[in-house]
Formats: C-alpha cells, sequence, structure tokens
C-alpha cells in the first residue's frame, strides 16, 4: 500500500516541479502579456491596461496618444491577422537598462504575420509593461536582443 502511494505521488511531484514558473516575475509578466494580447483587437479593454505613463507629458497628452496607438494597433491586427489570433510565445529575454534597471522582454508570434515585443520594467511589488513593439515578422531584427546580457 505504502509503495502505491509513492508511485502515484512521484508522477504528480515532477509534474509541478516542472510545471511551475522558475521565475515569478517573469510569470506575472507572461500573465499580463497574455491579458493584453487577448484584447488587443479592444482598445477600449486595453486603454486601461496598467502601463507606465510618459514623463514629461500631461496626463491628457498621454491619454490621448495611448488611445490613438490602440486604435491604430488595433487596425494593423485586423489588416494583418484578419480573425485570426493565435499567438505563441517565441523568447523571454532579461536585460539591464543603462541606469541599471532591469527589464523582461517577452517576444510573442501573432498570427504568424506580426511580432509582438512586450516590455515590463520591474517595481517592489512585481511587473508593469513599458514598452509594445508591434513589427511585421519579417522586419524582426536578427539581433533584436543579445543573449549575453541577461540578469538572473
Amino acid at each position: 500500500m505504502l509503495m502505491n502511494v509513492r508511485q502515484l505521488l512521484f508522477p504528480i511531484v515532477v509534474f509541478l516541479l516542472f510545471s511551475c514558473e522558475s521565475d515569478p516575475l517573469v510569470g506575472k509578466a507572461k500573465k499580463d502579456a497574455e491579458i493584453f494580447l487577448k484584447n488587443v483587437r479592444t482598445p477600449e479593454r486595453l486603454i486601461n491596461h496598467p502601463m507606465m505613463e510618459p514623463e514629461g507629458i500631461p496626463s491628457s497628452v498621454a491619454f490621448q496618444n495611448k488611445k490613438r496607438n490602440l486604435e491604430n494597433l488595433k487596425g494593423s491586427v485586423n489588416q494583418l491577422c484578419g480573425k485570426s489570433s493565435n499567438y505563441k510565445l517565441a523568447n523571454t529575454f532579461k536585460k539591464i537598462g543603462e541606469d541599471g534597471e532591469k527589464f523582461i522582454y517577452l517576444e510573442y508570434e501573432y498570427c504568424q504575420e506580426i511580432t509582438f515585443v512586450l516590455g515590463y520594467a520591474l517595481r517592489r511589488d512585481g511587473v508593469i509593461l513599458h514598452s509594445i513593439w508591434p513589427m511585421n515578422k519579417e522586419d524582426r531584427p536578427e539581433d533584436m536582443f543579445q543573449k549575453e546580457a541577461n540578469w538572473n
């Protein structure tokens, strides 16, 4: 009986070890990116998505810029992807900025036509979206990120 319990628990423990996100901050960034990508065609929802606010610009101007950019993004996605909303994570990069600030970049392939790179800045309570780089898949630079600049 004891052997049967061990045989039952071993695969469960192995599964849990491999299914857990190794870096909780990357996990938070991935969850946020999922929400963003699921709503990329609904700018009225994304307008309230947590993002870093630009410095030195009045909040009303920043809001109008954000609204216009999200509408343009929706138009581009609709034009390039039609009704397809499939996406998958292609790469994860951790980088250190010039001022020592740490960033996480998630590269997604969206509808096999668009590459999205979503950049996240680390905060004491998690991560916040700070940059959105949509590009045609064929326009993605090969050397967008240098692997050796990672932090752990």
